[in-house]
Parts: C-alpha cells; structure tokens; sequence
C-alpha cells in the first residue's frame, strides 16, 4: 500500500535526517513523494465529488516541501520529518480552508481541514460572520460526530476579546479564537491498514460544512 511505503521511508528519514543521507537515498525519496503524490490524486478526485470549488485543482499544487524553510540555520535538520499536502482552490497556499492530510511517523499522521494561520484581515472577516450569524459555527463544531472526531479547533486564541466585541457577546468564546483548523490523529498502524485512504473521505465529508462556512468569508485575501 501506498501510505505503508511513505511511512517507512520517513521513519528512516528521522533516524538520519541530513542532506548526506538524503543524497545517497533520493530515489527512494523520489518513490516516496511520487507514492504520496498518488494519494492525494486520489483524494482530489473524491473529494470534487461532493466539494466543486476544487475542480482544476492538481495534486503537485497541494504538497508542502519537504525542505525546511530554516535549512540554512545551522545544527538544524535540514527536512521536515513527514510529508503533506493542503487541498484548496488555488493550492496549498490559498487563502480558502485546506483539506489537510500529514504523513509523519509515531502516531503523528492526522487529517482535517480549516484555516490554520488566517491573516489579520481573514480574522477580522471570520469574527464579522461568526457576529451576524450567531450559532451556526457552533452548530457545526458541537455536531455529535464532528465533535466525537475532530474535539474542537486547535491552537491558541486571545486571552480578551477582540476589539469591538464585547465580553457577554453570546459568542465569545469562538471570537477569542486565532486558529480554525480541525484535526483526527492517527497511529501508526492506522496509516498501515489497507483501508487508511478510502477511511479519509467520510472525515473529509464532515469537514466540509467548515470549509463553506469559512470560504464565504474570505472575500479580501491580504
């Protein structure tokens, strides 16, 4: 199976993480990536089934690099130790909610969806729709089976409320978040079983009324 192949190969990417090891393995990397690659095509083409703003979406346009931003920094690893991809209109540096699916060995590999890091001004946009329709991103999040599944949005949020919204507002709480992003972690014998990838759409579905919450807010991307 695909997945069990990637997993393999970044268990030992971890255990010998430099650019020597690398060089003297990149086919297997090359085989790696391409196996990865494979997956999230195969995703896509599930997932534009039931979410249409990702037709013309391509793989290559959704994996991250598996070069660290930091490589220069010195005693550094010079790689990320798992592979991923986030599946959005326009890639994966849209500023629309990501499909995300993480490889990484360990019990690390998760998949979800959402925003991870909005910009100020995607906040600002988030705060006013969860302002004008109060509840209906609760409702969401509080679902039995989304909740059972992902628990609730990750990252940290603001210890006040954010400016122009008062501390009673009904929905306080989800205005004091910085992050609106969901994750389901899975161990490592999840990822090895052979229905690993056709378990992804079902979780996927479930994140898919986020996703059309939080893209009909993104009307300004900077």
């Amino acid at each position: 199976m695909d997945t069990c192949f990637v997993l393999d190969f970044l268990q030992d990417l971890q255990k010998n993480n430099s650019k020597l090891w690398m060089d003297s393995h990149r086919e297997r990397y090359q085989k790696a990536r391409a196996r990865f690659t494979a997956v999230v095509s195969q995703l896509l083409e599930e997932l534009r089934q039931f979410d249409a703003d990702l037709h013309g979406v391509i793989a290559q346009e959704s994996l991250f690099r598996i070069n660290k931003n930091d490589f220069s920094r010195k005693g550094e690893p010079p790689y990320k130790g798992h592979f991923g991809a986030g599946i959005s209109p326009g890639g994966r540096h849209s500023p629309y909610a990501n499909y995300v699916l993480v490889l990484e060995p360990n019990g690390k590999s998760r998949a979800g969806g959402g925003i991870r890091k909005p910009t100020a001004k995607q906040l600002e946009q988030i705060r006013e729709e969860i302002d004008y329709n109060p509840g209906e991103l609760q409702g969401i999040l509080q679902e039995t089976k989304f909740k059972s599944v992902f628990g609730g949005l990750r990252g940290e949020k603001r210890k006040i409320p954010p400016k122009g919204y008062d501390k009673a507002h009904p929905e306080i709480e989800l205005l004091k978040q910085n992050n609106f992003q969901v994750l389901h972690y899975f161990t490592d014998e999840d990822v090895y079983a052979p229905d690993f990838v056709s378990n992804l759409l079902p979780l996927y579905r479930q994140v898919q009324p986020l996703h059309h919450f939080l893209n009909r807010t993104i009307t300004e991307t900077k």
